[in-house]
């Protein structure tokens, strides 16, 4: 793989909603593990680091195959 040596910044397609108004969504990786997100057009970035964002992957991850599993339980009890 190529070593990330310097910022890349990236237009998303996905919109996110800021101050009412739709905009695109800018992600910025930067080399010591963060990842920025902000709405384009504006200069407020919100920085998260990569071991953060994989945490909260493996607990949404873990929560919805407890909520799948719970699904089930309910639907067995029912019939």
């Amino acid at each position: 793989m190529t070593p990330l040596n310097k910022p890349v910044t990236r237009k998303t397609n996905s919109t996110v909603r800021d101050r009412g108004v739709v905009r695109n969504l800018v992600v910025t990786i930067f080399p010591n593990g963060a990842v920025g997100l902000r709405p384009e057009r504006t200069q407020q970035t919100e920085i998260v680091t990569l071991d953060s964002i994989y945490a909260l992957a493996i607990k949404q991850r873990v929560a919805r195959e407890r909520a799948e599993k719970l699904a089930k339980k309910k639907a067995r009890l029912h019939v």
